[in-house]
């Protein structure tokens, strides 16, 4: 069942709706409505939460919560003041007898970019937002999110001066070149407001530079050419932040311990695993056969009855009736093999899948399967997308796979047509 606009609106601004949240208040405009804004995947509702403001973003596509709730897990292990507070709350607004998903983005205090600049600022303004947006974009280096809608109606000036990211949803936890255009175009928006009538290089000439260190460079370069002093914004690095903290506690009480995985750490006592935090107090008791490290919230755990997959707390989100579980944190899914039949699972431990003689690995959205020696292809929603009709299929690569038809190798693309 797909919720409407009304829908939402109706449950959002209702204390009511809200299974945990309280306090939350919908932000109106002028004209005494919401404020929002939609896309095809969400509607995004200004708020306020207690003294915070904040943001509803309400999935109206399927497969929306269900990237959110792989970005959120993800971004828990993402500690820097320039991503906002985003986390994926399930059945948390009723709707009618119904309870929904929703994600929330609590903002820090400040005004939108694109809300400075149309108010009109000085040249002197202008300057020091030049700067540190340059600086931003260069401490973004540091963390691995590409935002994908990323503008300045997307960039939050805060109170003290410095900048963070919201609409998180539109992104992905990737290293990528895709924000490039939006960071020139940002810059120059902001620089056009310090020295209107300035000349400066083309935004395609710039984009042919695909480091984003050496990208920022230029920019700086630019900028100082409009009398902008550098600043630089410190990003909060978790991975650094843990080592430095595991390195002051003293675990030489464990027999053996594993890596940090997203601060959980695996330990062994005798014959039995079970798991630490990072102040080496035990969060999960040794009670496994082996275990693997979490990845997404989630991580493989075996006992004498079968593999299973459990969550940060030790419960189990997949029970340990399996012979072997595959958990693909990039996709937010599982494939599971049992009595030698292989389905797949969602994150939350739901089949949502036919059985399958064999199912490979994850990629591109794809997963090839087989039965009765016939392969083809479902996607992470279970849904058999490519029909089993080759003699063989392999992982896709690229939006290209190769099979073979009745003996003859071929490629296809994402939607088994072939490539000539």
């Amino acid at each position: 069942m797909i919720n409407s606009i009304n829908d939402y609106i109706a449950a959002a601004s209702s204390c009511c709706a809200y299974a945990n949240l309280r306090g939350i208040r919908l932000s109106l405009g002028a004209d005494g409505l919401p404020r929002m804004r939609t896309s095809s995947r969400y509607i995004e509702l200004d708020a306020r939460w207690g003294d915070r403001p904040c943001r509803i973003c309400c999935p109206i596509d399927p497969s929306a919560t269900h990237d959110a709730a792989r970005l959120s897990a993800a971004l828990k292990r993402i500690d820097t003041p320039l991503l906002v507070g985003y986390r994926l709350l399930h059945n948390e607004l009723r709707i009618g007898d119904r309870l929904n998903d929703i994600v929330i983005e609590v903002l820090p205090e400040g005004q939108t970019l694109d809300r400075i600049l149309s108010a009109g600022i000085s040249a002197k303004d202008a300057r020091r937002l030049a700067a540190e947006w340059i600086a931003t974009a260069e401490a973004l280096t540091e963390v691995p999110f590409a935002h994908r809608a990323l503008s300045t109606s997307r960039i939050i000036v805060c109170a003290d001066g410095g900048m963070a990211l919201y609409g998180l949803h539109h992104g992905r936890i990737e290293r990528s070149t895709d924000d490039h255009r939006a960071i020139v175009e940002i810059t120059y928006a902001i620089l056009q407001t310090a020295i209107p009538n300035a000349t400066y290089p083309s935004v395609a000439e710039l984009l042919a530079t695909t480091d984003r260190t050496e990208l920022c460079a230029r920019l700086r370069a630019i900028a100082g050419e409009a009398k902008v002093r550098p600043t630089k914004r410190p990003t909060a690095n978790l991975q650094l932040i843990t080592r430095q903290l595991l390195d002051r506690v003293d675990f030489s009480n464990r027999e053996w311990i594993g890596i940090v995985s997203e601060d959980r750490i695996a330990f062994r006592e005798g014959d039995r695993y079970g798991y630490l935090d990072m102040l080496n107090n035990v969060i999960i008791e040794p009670q496994f056969t082996n275990v693997e490290p979490f990845h997404e919230g989630r991580a493989v755990a075996a006992t004498d009855c079968g593999v299973g997959l459990i969550n940060k707390q030790g419960e189990w989100i997949i029970a340990p009736e399996h012979e072997d579980i595959c958990w693909s944190a990039d996709y937010n899914i599982a494939t599971a093999r049992n009595a030698h039949r292989w389905s797949l699972y969602d994150s939350l431990g739901r089949r949502i899948s036919h059985y399958y003689d064999y199912l490979g690995e994850c990629s591109d959205h794809r997963i090839a399967a087989r039965t009765d020696d016939r392969w083809g292809y479902i996607d992470t929603h279970g849904c058999e997308v490519i029909a089993l009709q080759y003699d063989d299929a392999f992982e896709y690569k690229n939006g290209r796979a190769r099979v073979v038809l009745n003996g003859r190798p071929l490629e296809i693309d994402i939607d088994g047509l072939e490539v000539l």
